[in-house]
Formats: structure tokens, sequence, C-alpha cells
């Protein structure tokens, strides 16, 4: 089977303070300092489990990103190993539509080699301390039924409130998870929600809820504390 991953580095970190927390560093204690993209990338290029992959950037920002990445020695020598020629796509103005954007340049590269993802992985590379457990256990639930995400209990006790403020629900925590990346899906299928969302027009938080709006049910598999997502300048 022919497995795909999306990674999402073209947003522009305004809570960051404008700067492109992608491609600031952070320590990892079997490579050292390693810039976050990096990072990010590696994790699953270690897998040996990707054959196609593709990471969204800034309007004009392939030759920045192909630079960040170049410094890392690592990545090349798994991409030789494995035969993945990298791609890049310049995203959108949100999120989800630099992920659709990523998926059509997929399907169209896709055509052309006659190879069509059956699966394919989302996943935010400011989040460089993914697992390879929990990767792989993202995969494998896609495999078995379609669509699953990485999901943790919250730490505190979850509120819903209207526009004033006001307490309108109180959330049963027990029944709530923080819902992560990777994600995963079939790749036709996520092609085909982003597609659907995008000609009605109708903007939504996250793949998974794209999915399940269009697509069908997505199922969770235990998360991980340790994947954050660096937001803020003190997640560093």
């Amino acid at each position: 089977m022919i497995h795909a991953l999306l990674l999402t580095a073209a947003g522009s970190s305004v809570r960051m303070g404008g700067t492109k927390k992608e491609y600031l560093t952070v320590r990892q204690e079997s490579t050292g300092t390693v810039s976050v993209l990096s990072s990010s990338l590696y994790a699953f290029l270690a897998t040996g489990l990707f054959s196609r992959i593709l990471i969204t950037v800034p309007k004009n920002g392939e030759t920045e990103a192909r630079k960040i990445l170049a410094a890392d020695g690592r990545l090349d020598t798994l991409s030789r190993a494995h035969n993945i020629n990298l791609l890049f796509a310049e995203g959108g103005s949100s999120r989800q539509e630099s992920v659709r954007i990523g998926l059509e340049r997929l399907a169209l590269d896709s055509e052309r080699l006659n190879m069509q993802p059956d699966t394919v992985l989302i996943h935010d590379a400011a989040r460089p301390w993914v697992s390879d457990r929990l990767i792989r256990e993202v995969l494998e639930t896609t495999l078995l039924r379609g669509a699953a995400v990485p999901g943790v209990s919250p730490v505190d006790t979850e509120k819903e409130i209207d526009r004033t403020g006001k307490i309108i629900r109180h959330l049963e925590r027990s029944r709530i998870v923080c819902v992560q990346t990777p994600q995963g899906f079939r790749f036709s299928g996520l092609l085909s929600a982003h597609r659907m969302a995008a000609t009605d027009g109708k903007t939504y938080t996250d793949d998974a809820e794209i999915w399940g709006c269009y697509a069908g049910d997505v199922y969770t598999i235990d998360g991980d504390r340790e994947n954050k997502k660096i937001t803020y300048p003190g997640d560093l």
C-alpha cells in the first residue's frame, strides 16, 4: 500500500511574534539541536512507511524550507534510502485551504506516477516531538477504520459558553478528548471531502471535522502528552 504524509508549515506564526516557528530550533536528546521542521519530518522518514511526502510552505517559501531541511544531513540520507522525492506546495490563506492545495498536488503528482496513495497522514510541522508509536498507531487504525486521530484527556474542566461568556453547558470530561496530529485518512475520501467543503464555502477546525461532515466516522486512539504543538515562545 502507498502511504502519504502532508506536513503543514504554511502558517504565519502570528502568535510567535511573526517568527516562523517551524524554522526555530529544538534540542533532541539523540540528535542535538535541529529545526522544528526537520524534527517533525525526521520522525516520519525514520519509520520507513511513507513513500509520498509533501510539505506546505508560505508563498515563495520553498527555497527557505529546503535550506532549513538541508542543514539536517539525516533527512537526505533517509530520503535516498527510501527513494523519496520531497514535494512542496505553497499554502493558501488558511490551514484548511493549505491542506486542500497539498492534497490536490499529491493527487496530480500521483496521476503522473500512476501511484495514488491509499492513505494520508496530516501533521502539524509545529509538533516536533511526535513519536514512532503514535505515527504507527494512527496509520494502523486508519487502515482498519478509514479515519483516525490521536486524543488526550483534558486536564482542565471544560465548559461551553455563549457569546457573552456565560456558561451554558457543563461538559462531561470523560467524554471529551483534546485532538492532536497526525490525523490519518483514506486519501481519496479526504480529497473528496475537502473539495466539497471548498465548494460549500464552509470552514472547519481540522481535517477530522471535514471528514466527519462529508465522509464518515472518525475514531480516536490514545494520544501522547509529549506531542505538544509549538504555538507561543514559551512552548520552546
